[in-house]
Parts: structure tokens; sequence; C-alpha cells
């Protein structure tokens, strides 16, 4: 999902901040405990267990990778969003408005 970041100067301007970055390496795992995952595509179920079992996980970082590039959030408020890490855990539009 990257390709939107070439082409977005204005990427964060309908973003909306999932997590603070001030959480460190336990983000992916705040993401997995505390997301409704009922509006969330593209996550296996083992890849939440990964993420739910914390960084100390041999494959926590692998499946992180895998949730970033492929998970879709459909906010029944917005449109269909994607997952954008800079620190900071962002969910960004799929298309800008």
């Amino acid at each position: 999902m990257t390709d939107y970041l070439d082409d977005d100067e204005n990427l964060l301007e309908n973003a909306l901040l999932l997590f603070d970055g001030n959480r460190g390496v336990y983000v992916p795992q705040h993401f997995a405990e505390e997301m409704n995952r009922e509006f969330i595509s593209g996550v296996t179920s083992e890849q939440w267990a990964i993420l739910e079992s914390g960084p100390d996980h041999e494959w926590y970082w692998e499946a992180w990778d895998e949730v970033t590039n492929n998970a879709v959030l459909h906010d029944p408020d917005h449109d269909d969003m994607y997952l954008w890490q800079d620190g900071d855990l962002w969910a960004v539009p799929l298309e800008s408005s």
C-alpha cells in the first residue's frame, strides 16, 4: 500500500491517529488488543494472535509488516483506510477526498 505515499503530499491531512508512537514496540500489540476486528479485513487469526503475544514473539515484526501491508479498515464513518506508521500509527483513506 505504500504506493499512496509517493503521490500524496498531504498524506495525513485526512488521516486518523490510531496510536501514538510513545507506545514504542507495543504499538502492534495495542492495535491487536484494542481495535474492533469486525471492521478490519486482510488480517488472519494467526496474525492477530501473534501480535497479541507481544514483541517477544518470534514472528511479531513479520506479522506486523504483513498487517500494515494488507489490512483495510472499514470505518462506517469514513472511507476505507489503510495503515501507515511513522512512529505513530495512522489510518489513511484509500482515496484522497
